[in-house]
């Protein structure tokens, strides 16, 4: 047997080498989480609610999100305390019928972003009203008031920036309200759904713009991230996304507030899996030019094309959409994953191009199948619910769910059901390469005894061997299990020519990012990552409950046992 080591390389980094030079927009950094290089992530969060509240402009009560840098912006050495070029981001609630005293800003200006209520602002000798939605701009210099007109609190974020050198300010306030903004976007960073506030030709002194995002129901936004020199924050508004930043999952809900570590390798990206739109706030400080990014910092970043994009839904598959067939006698299979074309497929889930089938098979209660000697083929059985008992030669198994069996080539065996439930598995058919040396017997092993192998594939999987090559497999290379702890997400990362790798959904359900497109995955439902070199994957959960998957690949051509 191969040392475990050498086992792991090929099956969770054999798709990753890295470039030498040109940036691969097809991965992200793979190395596992390392707390002395990867930035502390929960250190770059804030939430008004963590924070003790103050009065200012006489009634307006204030509660920090994000504050100045004490130090090294890339290590804060406080919780939240992460801003460079920006003076705070606070939240500010206004009491009923209560107003501010008269207030001049000096040496800062600030936004007003209204997230409750109801209520007017008078600038010099200008009002407008507020509402949810409503932006004010307040240069310094000018005397204005807040006034909460309802019976409710007024509810507002703070975003105040400084007044650089040589800035000329506006001479008065500068009102928007979002609801009547026409959208400016929809695509960029794949899934942003962008309004523009302001920008500094509106009167912004160091911020470059800001504005809503919304994401709409089972989208994401492209995974990049930021270069020495930018200060990007996003607040949460509005449902409740969660975010990737870094190697890791957050929950994001209203409130919440985040900088980007401006380390130029780790990304960030907002999740939303819900039925519904969420809705977050974005504003940017560039104090340098944006040089070229360096490799693993980002995923492509193109809106999606299905001139260039994979047509992920071919990729997919579930056994409740094909019809039964049998085999083995009494064995009753449904198509997974077919055979068909790894890049286009002619249909959905007609993409193996290595692996013969791919199916979920049945055996009903009291059934046996017909003795069946493989030929040219053998079968990995992977058993996920039900009893029974598998024999060949003069030896007998028992089957159970996370039992998994490898049947060679040229070995006569049966099947038989001993329990009052059907016997289910997913069966994979591989052919016999030339000149193969297959098995004597049937090789089982019992996923429930099996330790894990690492805890950190690709940042977070859970893997569980269940057969390499060494141990008999002829075409394909590893088979496995690989759970994922809550609130965890996969490296994503692409595949070359010459890979086959295939997951499935086994009981909870979770979630895969799969080119710049996010689906649910299901128990019983399997995809195949394009061999395009461009199509990313990642699987993900945002549940409270572990969940975990089925996986069997092939890499590259490889040497068979003789």
């Amino acid at each position: 047997m191969r040392p475990i080591l050498a086992v792991l390389a090929a099956l969770l980094l054999g798709a990753a080498t890295l470039p030498a030079q040109q940036p691969d927009y097809g991965t992200l950094d793979g190395r596992p989480f390392n707390p002395k290089t990867d930035p502390d992530i929960d250190l770059f969060l804030g939430h008004w609610k963590d924070n003790p509240p103050r009065h200012v402009y006489g009634s307006l009560i204030e509660r920090d999100i994000l504050t100045k840098s004490a130090g090294d912006p890339l290590k804060p050495h406080t919780r939240s305390a992460v801003l460079t070029y920006i003076n705070r981001l606070t939240y500010a609630t206004l009491d009923a019928r209560t107003s501010t005293t008269p207030s001049t800003l000096s040496g800062e200006q600030v936004v007003f972003y209204v997230d409750s209520g109801a209520g007017t602002v008078t600038a010099g000798g200008e009002t407008a009203d507020l509402h949810s939605g409503v932006g004010v701009l307040m240069p310094p210099g000018i005397e204005f008031v807040l006034r909460n007109t309802g019976r409710e609190p007024l509810t507002m974020y703070i975003i105040a920036e400084p007044v650089k050198p040589g800035f000329t300010p506006n001479r008065e306030m500068k009102v928007v309200d979002e609801n009547s903004r026409p959208v400016e976007f929809t695509n960029v960073h794949w899934s942003h759904v962008f309004k523009n506030l302001f920008a500094q030709s509106d009167g912004l002194s160091v911020i470059g713009g800001m504005g809503p995002v919304w994401f709409d129901s089972m989208t994401m936004g492209q995974p990049h991230s930021h270069n020495p020199g930018f200060e990007e924050i996003w607040f949460s508004v509005e449902g409740d996304p969660a975010i990737l930043l870094g190697k890791q999952v957050r929950p994001f809900p209203a409130g919440a507030a985040y900088k980007i570590p401006p380390d130029y390798m780790t990304p960030h990206s907002t999740i939303n899996v819900k039925n519904r739109p969420v809705k977050v706030f974005w504003f940017i400080v560039r104090t340098v030019p944006e040089p070229p990014p360096p490799s693993y910092s980002m995923l492509d970043g193109r809106p999606f094309d299905l001139s260039y994009d994979a047509d992920i839904e071919r990729f997919m598959g579930n056994w409740r959409q094909s019809m039964p067939k049998h085999t083995h006698g009494s064995l009753v299979e449904r198509d997974i994953l077919t055979k068909g074309d790894p890049l286009n497929p002619p249909s959905r889930g007609a993409v193996l191009k290595y692996v013969n089938r791919y199916t979920r098979a049945s055996l009903y209660p009291g059934y046996v199948t017909t003795p069946e000697t493989l030929r040219g083929e053998q079968e990995v059985l992977y058993i996920t619910a039900g009893n029974g008992v598998i024999t060949a030669g003069k030896k007998s198994y028992d089957l159970y769910p996370g039992i998994a069996v490898l049947v060679p080539a040229g070995l006569e065996f049966t099947m038989r059901n001993t329990g009052s439930e059907s016997l289910d598995m997913y069966l994979i058919n591989e052919p016999v390469p030339a000149g193969f040396r297959p098995n004597r017997e049937l090789l089982v092993v019992d996923e429930n005894t099996q330790p894990a192998v690492t805890s950190d594939g690709h940042w977070c999987g859970i893997v569980k061997q269940l057969f390499t090559t060494a141990e008999g497999l002829g075409t394909m290379e590893s088979v496995i299990t690989c759970a994922f702890s809550p609130m965890t997400f996969f490296h994503p990362h692409s595949h070359v020519p010459g890979t086959e790798e295939v997951w499935t959904g086994l009981g909870e359900e979770s979630f895969v990012l799969f080119g710049k497109q996010i689906r649910r995955q299901p128990d019983g439902t399997a995809y195949l990552i394009p061999t395009d070199s461009r199509t990313p994957h990642a699987n993900f959960n945002l549940s409270d409950k572990p969940v975990k998957l089925f996986y069997f690949a092939r890499y590259k051509d490889h040497d068979v046992r003789k």
